[in-house]
């Protein structure tokens, strides 16, 4: 009589597949991005931008927008780790990646919708005032930046670019939820197709130093960022 052959064994999953995508986004989430506090200050390098997010280099370039991120402060909240971490490699524009059981999938014609970019409106970075900026980057004057980033009723994409937009380009002025003005005023000017590119349009260092000193943690949906 043969012998009965055992049942083959369900393959073990060694990762949190509900957060990650695999074992080695997984460990680079954990070795890498994990280890960048919420309350320390951290420069990004052109080289960690191009070693590591290779895959929106050429988006950010295209838009005029890599030397600012280069040369701003930047913050790394736990669903942006996370975004970047599951960060598909890719030759094109396109953003692939999952977030809390979500696919992503970020081009520039999602950014431009999302963000309400036009061609037209501000035509100066000096002429424009922090109320009329607010008004233009949030479509609601005298509103809080931050309640448009942590609305949970928004679809998990929308807020993904809205994290990555906003403390990317808003960085908060020490305790305070508003941005900086010149921070605003960038926004604003991307937002309505300005040029973007002269050097008097990005902060000083010595401005930028001033930036976030203290963060506090937020909820994104319920979760804690």
């Amino acid at each position: 009589m043969a012998t009965r052959q055992p049942r083959s064994a369900q393959v073990e999953i060694d990762f949190d597949n509900e957060l990650f995508l695999s074992k080695e986004k997984e460990l680079r989430y954990n070795s890498y991005f994990s280890s960048v506090k919420l309350h320390c200050e951290k420069w990004l390098s052109r080289d960690v931008l191009v070693s590591n997010l290779a895959v929106v280099i050429t988006w950010f370039n295209a838009m005029g927008w890599l030397d600012y991120i280069c040369s701003s402060h930047t913050i790394y909240p736990r669903l942006v780790k996370m975004f970047y971490a599951n960060l598909e490699p890719s030759t094109t524009c396109v953003a692939n990646s999952f977030v809390l059981g979500a696919p992503i999938c970020i081009t520039p014609d999602l950014v431009a919708e999302t963000l309400g970019i036009t061609n037209e409106g501000i035509t100066n970075f000096h002429d424009i005032g922090k109320t009329e900026v607010l008004g233009i980057c949030l479509e609601q004057p005298n509103v809080n930046p931050i309640m448009n980033v942590t609305s949970s009723h928004l679809p998990i994409a929308s807020r993904i670019i809205l994290l990555l937009v906003t403390n990317t380009f808003l960085p908060k002025q020490g305790s305070h939820t508003l941005p900086s003005e010149c921070d605003l005023k960038f926004v604003a000017c991307v937002k309505n197709g300005t040029q973007r590119h002269q050097s008097s349009q990005l902060p000083s260092k010595s401005s930028r130093l001033d930036l976030h000193q203290t963060v506090k943690n937020r909820s994104v949906g319920g979760l804690t960022i």
